[in-house]
């Protein structure tokens, strides 16, 4: 009879255990290898919780339910904090940038935020498809169609409109003279060239 007892309580203390992990709320960012991409990508999280995440595509109600409430920039633009802005397109997000002033409390889906070193952004994203045409600027395209990360020049890009803009998905990110990242941006195509 001991025993039995004994069972059971070890018992139901492994499965309180089992689901205390199962509902932590700092369950780390799924682990994506560098020189791929996906829809989960167009993603940022908070570093203290990544459940708390606003992605490409969410309804600004929902995004605010993690931001809080925005201040109101150039036409459907906002400002969160901290160092957080969004563009909406018909209510859901499109672009999410991650400034400065985010660093630490803000992450990419990948783990990139800002105050990260370009080695450090590029490790995480990789080299093959790094699209570097200034010293301080790198960049990811991404052809939702195709699932593809893709290397286009700005010519080839300049000649896509409408659904087609929409379908390519960037990460873009500015340096310092220190090389530390001082914004990245996760955006559609069309996001980047109209502001909407």
């Amino acid at each position: 009879m001991n025993l039995k007892r004994t069972y059971t309580l070890l018992t139901a203390a492994l499965l309180l255990l089992v689901l205390a992990g199962c509902s932590s709320g700092n369950a780390e960012p799924v682990t994506m290898e560098p020189d791929t991409f996906s829809k989960q990508d167009m993603a940022i999280y908070k570093a203290v919780n990544s459940k708390e995440r606003v992605s490409y595509g969410m309804s600004r109600k929902d995004a605010e339910k993690v931001l809080g409430t925005g201040n109101n920039g150039i036409p459907n633009s906002y400002t969160y904090d901290p160092g957080v802005s969004v563009i909406y397109r018909d209510d859901k997000v499109v672009s999410i940038a991650l400034w400065k002033e985010s660093q630490g409390v803000y992450r990419t889906a990948r783990g990139a935020e800002a105050g990260m070193s370009h080695a450090g952004i590029k490790k995480l994203y990789g080299e093959k498809y790094a699209i570097e045409n200034a010293e301080n600027y790198m960049d990811y395209y991404y052809d939702t169609e195709t699932r593809q990360l893709v290397k286009s020049s700005e010519k080839e890009l300049n000649s896509l409109s409408g659904e087609a803009l929409r379908g390519i998905h960037m990460v873009s990110t500015v340096y310092d003279e220190e090389g530390k990242a001082t914004i990245i941006i996760l955006m559609d195509r069309q996001a980047a060239t109209t502001m909407k």
